[in-house]
């Protein structure tokens, strides 16, 4: 295992050639007519975000603030190397100008780089240019940074024979955004390694892997079996004419598993389905406190993932993060219209929080998304039909529906009653002998 000394070393030496290689597999804009546009409009909305991070860490600086900052400047350098990349430069071209103008901006003098251009050049600035930063003007800097982006914006796509060449502009611009990195104690080598965590978590890169299932390793009785089979069965409590209430019962293997499940809301929205939405947890993150509890799979054989990763508080946390996400597709058309790739990277993000210290924090962003949109595509298809089969494959990362025929339910034949007789009886008149 890498100190962290040697992680840092390593970082360092990532090749500004590869980051732009990497950065290209998460570009959603490649191909398409406007998509140089819609990087320019990303790097002007990016930009704003970053000041108005900084605008809220004058009230109050900190671990936290720094991290919002990080972040920030992280997507701005995305959509730079992929601005560049449209105009017809490479991220390495782009860099090596960024570098001179750093080094004329400090006054400093240094060898130009000898083969390809890493991201170590760039904090070495930093190491000797550290005092002269504390002097710096912040707002004029960031002031700059805008003024700079709003420039780029004045470049016609593409670029004409009138219109400057941006190249210059673009080497501007990534000077300006490794100055704000510095300006908040912040080397820029971790700024883009933070980055590039956070888009590949969020889209699958060529050969990404699933996580493991979190219960390898456990004894067989305490692990999800990696396929099985779960019957989704709507009835009807009748409360009177026209006052029907639905309720859904489980089984697996025709043995009823939890409790029914109605909507507990006024308005029938379809939640009394929601158990699909663990199962779908099951079979794209292998992971799910709730159905875990729910088919006595805790795994009381560890007595730290039993309390804290089966517990009641992991369960709860699962359940409001599919009661939360349930609302927000309700009012998305319940995701009927969203591709993989397009979900908000906001709620995805959210989730991530959410998790943070459970073992399903290891799962990237992609994977939640894959096991959200599926989820939401299987409860589609169960809320119209009313029943179904629900197929969990586990080694397949696959969630899927059959329709379930069940036969009427019939009320309970009514039993004959027995005639009652009320009140005294008369005797009899004695018959008169002949």
């Amino acid at each position: 295992m890498k100190n962290s000394a040697g992680a840092t070393q390593a970082k360092a030496l990532m090749t500004l050639e590869a980051y732009q290689a990497r950065a290209d597999q998460a570009n959603q804009f490649k191909g398409k007519p406007d998509g140089l546009s819609q990087l320019r409009f990303g790097l002007i909305g990016e930009v704003g975000g970053l000041l108005a991070a900084v605008k809220k860490s004058y009230r109050d600086f900190g671990t936290a603030q720094q991290a919002v900052v990080k972040e920030e400047l992280g997507d701005c350098f995305w959509y730079l190397t992929e601005v560049a990349v449209g105009y017809g430069h490479t991220l390495s071209s782009v860099g090596a100008a960024g570098l001179e103008e750093l080094q004329r901006r400090f006054g400093v003098t240094g060898p130009p780089p000898n083969g390809q251009l890493t991201f170590m050049p760039f904090d070495g600035i930093y190491a000797m240019c550290h005092e002269q930063l504390k002097s710096l003007d912040r707002s004029k800097q960031l002031s700059d940074l805008g003024a700079h982006v709003g420039q780029l914006m004045g470049v016609t796509v593409p670029p004409d024979l009138v219109s400057s060449t941006p190249s210059a502009l673009l080497a501007e611009l990534l000077a300006d955004l490794v100055t704000v990195a510095w300006m908040f104690e912040l080397k820029f080598v971790d700024v883009v390694s933070a980055n590039l965590e956070k888009f590949e978590s969020r889209w699958p890169q060529k050969g990404a892997q699933y996580t493991p299932p979190f219960d390898l390793g456990f004894p067989a009785h305490e692990r999800f079996e990696r396929k099985f089979e779960v019957s989704f069965i709507e009835r009807y409590y009748d409360e009177g004419k026209d006052n029907e209430r639905p309720y859904v019962i489980q089984q697996i293997r025709d043995v009823n598993v939890g409790d029914r499940l109605t909507d507990n809301r006024t308005e029938p929205d379809g939640y009394r389905f929601h158990d699909v939405f663990h199962l779908a947890y099951v079979a794209h993150l292998g992971w799910s406190p709730v159905i875990r509890s729910l088919l006595k799979l805790k795994r009381k054989s560890n007595t730290r993932f039993d309390e804290n990763q089966d517990g009641a508080r992991a369960a709860i946390i699962e359940e409001g993060i599919a009661t939360w996400i349930f609302n927000h597709a309700d009012r998305h058309d319940f995701y009927e219209n969203t591709d993989v790739g397009k979900l908000e990277y906001g709620l995805l993000k959210q989730v991530q929080d959410m998790v943070e210290g459970y073992e399903v924090a290891a799962c990237p962003l992609w994977q939640w998304e894959l096991a959200i949109l599926e989820g939401f595509k299987v409860f589609r298809q169960l809320r119209d039909a009313g029943s179904g089969v629900i197929t969990v494959d586990m080694d397949a990362h696959a969630i899927t529906f059959a329709p379930l025929i069940l036969p009427p339910e019939h009320a309970p034949e009514p039993k004959p009653r027995r005639p009652r007789e009320i009140g005294a009886a008369l005797p009899l008149k004695p018959v008169p002998k002949p």
